[in-house]
């Protein structure tokens, strides 16, 4: 039994190792907004978080649309980001789905977005 259990962490181990993050860019206006959409299922206490690296240059605000129908757990939602210009400039985002509570977890997934604004 340890064996297995031993075996099944290393697998696991493996393949969360082997995540890379999603690179993405875009380009925008000063002005104009894009929406990022990532899946993700809240009931899990999964959430995706987000940390700009020159939150200067945008401005981020979040909405999360779940397809739960009467409070049935394990329903999947969409976490969308709005993301506007606000000065010319580069920034990446990174964004990271984990449980809040989990600290010393890796995120199961990452997910990097680079904006531009001119």
């Amino acid at each position: 039994m340890k064996t297995r259990l031993a075996i099944a962490l290393i697998i696991i181990t493996t393949w969360s190792c082997q995540q890379k993050p999603k690179l993405m860019g875009t380009t925008i206006k000063v002005g104009e907004s894009i929406t990022h959409e990532l899946e993700g299922n809240p009931t899990t206490g999964y959430t995706w978080q987000y940390k700009a690296e020159n939150p200067e240059i945008v401005k981020i605000t979040e909405e999360i649309v779940s397809e739960n129908k009467d409070g049935m757990v394990g329903t999947p939602s969409k976490f969308k980001y709005k993301i506007k210009g606000i000065k010319a400039g580069s920034t990446q985002i990174l964004f990271t789905y984990q449980r809040s509570w989990e600290k010393d977890v890796a995120p199961a997934q990452t997910d990097t977005l680079t904006v531009n604004v001119e």
